[in-house]
């Protein structure tokens, strides 16, 4: 066998003892394009779960496996798709290409476990999931107390909060709890530069949506959209954000069993037009998980690797204040990396212990501080309407 068989076996049998890390998936891809065979890396990454990955990594694999002439394991590996998951009817997956919509075959489904989660796949943030049950899934459940009250159980939504704190998860659990059907929409992934065409992606979305009410249609990074008209004076812009707005106030007349949820990173920069009643008019502060919400983090992330027994995750929930869900992840993944160059040394498994974990915490730092700043600023001097109260009492509660 050749050093370099070798080194690429090594990293396989690596990423497969830490499935979810990036930077071994990263390593194993810059091995497999310098060395002699790369068929065993294309078989792994072809049967490996793209799930835990973000988008500009899924699309570097997924180039990676039409290099080898593995099209269909790098279509199940791109993620530029709009899913959209489970119905009430309990029916399966499905993919929905803008524009151009498609059943998921059995290959490209996701596992059962994974296609409905709920609030209690969501650790902590107990305020925020009573906020989400009164204003998401109490009107989707009771449709018949808003009529009483002639309030319609339809419209808009917006999250924001630092990146990384859970805002698409805590939108996917809310439907869940709802047992409705949830469409995730990622603005970036639905602009095309031809004429036209953001325009047919943007019908298309709130089509599939009408189609499968009861549901939440949720669009990730909305500022992408939201916040151009105001930069730009670009037609193609206006006509985007006016196709949006139409489709979306065309919802008051056709479908009060359809919420559109959207979430952000930079609220501020959200165009007033979205804001105003009707549309995105009822807003929510998701913030960096609370104490409990790490334990909960941390001890699913760390479940089913190679640990040391009574490996306590108690300790680092409780030094990671103001760390964000990715941040976490972070943590995690520098812990697991930290375990596997021990074992590549020791030439044999290393399991995580709290030496890694303490050493991970010297590395990792909180990414929200930045985020927080910003959001101080705004909710000090630009406060209008009280739409950053939360803002304020989360920074009061949590004030150094």
């Amino acid at each position: 066998m050749s050093d370099g068989q070798r080194g690429l076996d090594e990293l396989i049998a690596a990423c497969r003892a830490a499935p979810k890390s990036a930077a071994l998936v990263r390593a194993l891809m810059a091995e497999a394009v310098a060395g002699e065979a790369a068929g065993a890396a294309f078989a792994y990454l072809g049967d490996a779960d793209p799930a835990p990955f973000e988008a500009e990594l899924r699309r570097t694999v997924a180039d990676f496996l039409n290099e080898g002439g593995r099209d269909e394991a790098a279509r199940r590996w791109r993620p530029e798709a709009l899913r959209a998951v489970g119905g009430s009817d309990g029916d399966g997956a499905v993919v929905v290409d803008l524009g151009r919509r498609r059943e998921r075959g059995a290959e490209f489904a996701e596992p059962p476990q994974q296609e409905r989660i709920t609030f209690a796949d969501v650790g902590g943030l107990e305020d925020v999931k009573q906020q989400i049950r009164r204003r998401i899934i109490a009107p989707l459940e009771k449709p018949g107390l808003f009529t009483a009250f002639r309030r319609r159980a339809g419209g808009g939504l917006l999250f924001y909060g630092p990146p990384g704190c859970g805002k698409t998860m805590l939108a996917r659990a809310a439907a869940g709890e709802a047992h409705v059907s949830f469409l995730s929409v990622r603005i970036p992934d639905i602009l095309d530069r031809w004429l036209g065409e953001s325009e047919k992606h943007i019908a298309a979305a709130f089509t599939e949506a009408k189609a499968r009410k009861p549901a939440i249609l949720f669009f990730d990074e909305i500022e992408a959209l939201a916040a151009r008209r105001r930069d730009s004076d670009n037609n193609h812009t206006s006509s985007m954000v006016s196709t949006f707005l139409s489709e979306f106030d065309g919802l008051a007349a056709t479908s009060d069993a359809l919420l559109v949820v959207a979430a952000t990173n930079v609220p501020w920069m959200i165009d007033t037009a979205f804001r105003r009643p009707g549309r995105f008019d009822r807003v929510l502060f998701v913030p960096p998980p609370d104490r409990a919400a790490r334990l909960y983090i941390l001890r699913r992330m760390v479940e089913g690797q190679p640990a040391t027994p009574g490996l306590d995750m108690e300790r680092y929930a409780a030094g990671t204040s103001g760390f964000s869900g990715a941040d976490l992840l972070n943590l995690v993944e520098t812990a697991i990396d930290l375990a596997i160059d021990d074992s590549l040394t020791a030439d044999a498994p290393t399991p995580l212990s709290r030496k890694h974990f303490d050493a991970a915490m010297t590395e990792v730092k909180p990414t929200t501080a930045e985020w927080l700043a910003t959001a101080r600023n705004y909710a000090k001097y630009a406060n209008e309407g009280g739409q950053y109260d939360e803002v304020l009492a989360f920074l009061g509660k949590h004030a150094r």
